[in-house]
């Protein structure tokens, strides 16, 4: 099997939060343990990389999911 990481951009300021914002890493694992670590490392790349004012003002955060991808025989 074999892994991607999908980061969901989400504000939280409303009363249910709202994602609208979807980025794929461009890296496959092996297995979801070394996706799931990788996940919070970009998660935080991607959050420092915002305008601070803007994370708070929007209560920003990022959501991502390590998804399963199906590798076809070639």
């Amino acid at each position: 099997m074999k892994y991607i990481i999908i980061l969901y951009l989400c504000s939280f300021s409303n009363v249910e939060p709202v994602c609208y914002s979807e980025k794929v890493v461009s890296l496959e694992f092996n297995n979801y343990y070394d996706c799931i670590l990788e996940g919070y490392k970009q998660s935080y790349s991607h959050l420092a990389s915002l305008d601070k004012e803007e994370i708070t003002k929007q209560k920003l955060a990022i959501r991502f999911n390590c998804k399963e991808i199906k590798m076809e025989n070639i």
